[in-house]
């Protein structure tokens, strides 16, 4: 009997001092967690939503972001904002941070390639992309060219094609691919260039009015857009920074961001070495 209750004794002591081991390992764990800062191009912002959600599932750390066009949120970056990570809709921009001193070198990389889809407003199942020149049609979106990758690639594609110059009278230039996608939602134009990634809002808008399509343009028809994001020089949280960075190359971010519309780049790393 006696035994029986030094055994008993035992075994709460050994669970109180496990509970109190626990309990020091969590609060280890949460003094290093951080939150880092990521500036990210409003094409990807909807993706990127679902990765943080992903990631600080399985992460002490947390991710805040901050959307705008890439041109923005480089000058902003170029200015001293506080952020640790870059993901840009393009790769001018990271290189030029590097080039610069913004950014480190080591960290570039592609994380997906974007891709460009055509809405518009009253169905025409075509690819003579000269239907843009019907009267039926008199507002073309397209993102401002000089502040967004996408809108570069739009712009690229209506040179290739001989449109730019007979379509200057139609189009509008919001600032970025996100309001771009929002002017087609909303119905306020009747074409728009926007991003494939975009199309599940645009498709849900389709089932509404029952009019209004997307046609998939051939990624032969534009450069590529070609997203790389690169960790900024003055972060004093570039640990935490690779650790996100890392596990936007493992196999379940990497098909995350496939089946969000976008295509990925062959040289891409699986890596599930974040913590």
């Amino acid at each position: 009997m006696a035994t029986k209750s030094i055994n008993i004794a035992f075994r709460r002591r050994f669970r109180l001092r496990l509970l109190c081991l626990v309990a020091v390992c969590c609060s280890i764990n949460t003094a290093n967690a951080e939150t880092i800062r990521v500036a990210v191009a409003s094409n990807f912002l909807k993706t990127a939503q679902k990765l943080v959600n992903l990631f600080e599932q399985q992460s002490v750390h947390r991710v805040e972001l901050s959307s705008g066009s890439s041109g923005k949120l480089y000058l902003q970056i170029t200015k001293g904002a506080p952020y640790d990570l870059f993901l840009s809709a393009d790769s001018d921009k990271p290189i030029k941070l590097v080039e610069n001193g913004f950014a480190l070198e080591e960290t570039k990389a592609t994380y997906a390639l974007g891709q460009l889809s055509l809405w518009l407003k009253s169905c025409q199942q075509s690819t003579d992309w000269s239907l843009l020149k019907h009267k039926s049609i008199n507002k073309i979106a397209i993102a401002n060219p000089k502040l967004a990758p996408y809108g570069d690639a739009s712009e690229q594609f209506l040179l290739k094609h001989g449109l730019k110059d007979a379509l200057e009278s139609k189009l509008l230039y919001p600032e970025n691919i996100s309001q771009v996608t929002q002017f087609a939602k909303i119905g306020v134009v009747d074409a728009a260039f926007v991003a494939t990634s975009h199309s599940q809002q645009l498709r849900k808008a389709e089932a509404e009015k029952n009019m209004s399509c997307l046609l998939e343009i051939s990624s032969q028809d534009y450069p590529a857009i070609e997203q790389q994001l690169v960790i900024l020089s003055n972060s004093n949280k570039q640990n935490t920074a690779h650790i996100f960075l890392s596990f936007l190359f493992s196999k379940e971010a990497q098909n995350l961001i496939k089946n969000m519309g976008y295509s990925l780049p062959s040289s891409a790393k699986m890596d599930k070495s974040f913590e």
